[in-house]
């Protein structure tokens, strides 16, 4: 394994065959945690790609760092994971710990997954990216971390209102419970209207409207609706 130029001089770490994963360390916990990431990632590839109809053109290119302050330096904010549309690359901290904790081990592949989600939404439109609860609502509910949280019954905060959801703040504001129910929207949308409408809607984010043949109002009244069903049977 050898550094590569152009990829901030990271150690390409295993090559697969839909991804390329390079890390700062070539350790061995560094390798096991991206042997673990990587088989995740491919078991995943095809569900995806079938779901959203779109094949990205070149192997997904992810960044792994072990190092939570290290990560957090080179993102410039504390997230556990992020995709830069500016150079296609997806960039994720994941603890070496995965590997013994059965529940980080699905939290943290789960988030690798999560972010390819935004790399192919994004690569499809790249304004869907400007739509944050249509962004992060999909990665959620295609990621399966919408079904795990409905699975395992937790609580979030009170249904939010239209504007809170449009609100540029609210997932500053709601934390978690903006990625709960942003991923519920999407849920709601492929159950009442089906999956070749969401398509629809991630290749023309801004006619949402005319796609579903309602408004936004409308929308949000028969979504709180739903919600408020689906948070009644947990």
């Amino acid at each position: 394994m050898t550094k590569q130029g152009d990829e901030d001089e990271l150690y390409l770490i295993q090559e697969t065959i839909h991804g390329k994963f390079y890390s700062p360390s070539q350790d061995d916990d560094v390798q096991q945690v991206i042997q673990e990431l990587a088989l995740n990632y491919e078991s995943n590839y095809e569900r995806l790609t079938t779901m959203f109809q779109f094949s990205p053109s070149k192997k997904t290119r992810v960044h792994v760092y072990t190092d939570r302050e290290q990560f957090y330096k080179i993102i410039g904010r504390q997230t556990e994971g992020t995709y830069d549309a500016k150079d296609n690359i997806i960039k994720v901290f994941t603890p070496p710990q995965i590997r013994f904790v059965p529940s980080l081990h699905s939290e943290y592949t789960d988030q690798l997954v999560h972010e390819f989600i935004h790399a192919i939404i994004q690569q499809i439109h790249p304004a869907v990216g400007s739509v944050k609860w249509l962004d992060e609502g999909t990665a959620f509910y295609a990621a399966l971390q919408l079904e795990d949280a409905l699975n395992q019954k937790h609580h979030f905060r009170e249904i939010p209102t239209l504007e809170q959801l449009n609100s540029p703040t609210f997932f500053d504001d709601y934390g978690s419970s903006a990625y709960f129910y942003s991923g519920l929207m999407i849920q709601f949308i492929v159950d009442e209207y089906g999956l070749e409408s969401l398509n629809e809607i991630i290749r023309e984010p801004l006619a949402l409207e005319t796609i579903l043949d309602t408004t936004m109002d409308q929308l949000y009244l028969h979504w709180k609706a739903y919600c408020n069903k689906e948070i009644l049977s947990l």
